[in-house]
């Protein structure tokens, strides 16, 4: 899709519940204070399901239609969240333990979201790792250095159950959740 000056972003998300998000916040804010980072500052903590992608704002409403009638067969799955880690020297993050069943529901989704909006949403081509990001993009390769150095030796340990998925879009600059859904129906 072409960008215009109407188009916004959006993506699909697990974010953290609130007990856990102000947890992972205090690790973003260490990286600010330290470093000046703040790109992470401007979502909730969250495992993202499908990145961000831009569309007319005029579609929001069908968006939000399509976001509400998405199920999947997956029910509530475990997150469990040990550790750090990073991807590159640009992006450190929270681990999140390998979980067949989110990988399944990362693929219900994909699958969806692509075939209700074709041009706007790809099939990301690179292997589903979820994690929650505490600073990217502005990490130069210098911090990163000394980030790591702080994280490698520091210790975070999360589980919550999850079984709501976010609709988050990028308003001034903040990444702000403007729906919610459980993916499954009850049983």
């Amino acid at each position: 899709m072409t960008r215009t000056a109407t188009s916004r972003l959006y993506f699909i998300a697990i974010n953290c519940p609130p007990s856990i998000d102000e947890q992972v916040l205090v690790h973003k804010q260490w990286m600010r204070r330290q470093f000046g980072c703040r790109s992470a500052l401007r979502s909730p903590g969250h495992l993202t399901l499908i990145p961000p992608f831009w569309l007319e704002e005029t579609q929001q409403q069908i968006l939000e239609l399509q976001f509400h009638a998405f199920r999947s067969q997956q029910q509530e799955l475990q997150i469990d969240m040990n550790g750090f880690s990073h991807f590159g020297d640009r992006v450190l993050y929270i681990r999140v333990e390998e979980n067949p069943e989110l990988g399944s529901l990362r693929n219900d989704a994909e699958r969806y979201f692509h075939n209700a909006f074709p041009e706007m949403i790809q099939p990301d081509s690179r292997p589903f790792k979820p994690h929650v990001t505490i600073a990217n993009r502005d990490v130069s390769p210098d911090m990163f250095v000394k980030a790591w150095s702080h994280f490698s030796k520091e210790s975070f340990n999360a589980s919550f159950p999850a079984q709501i998925i976010s609709l988050l879009k990028l308003i001034d600059g903040t990444w702000t959740t403007i729906a919610t859904q459980e993916w499954s129906e009850k049983r």
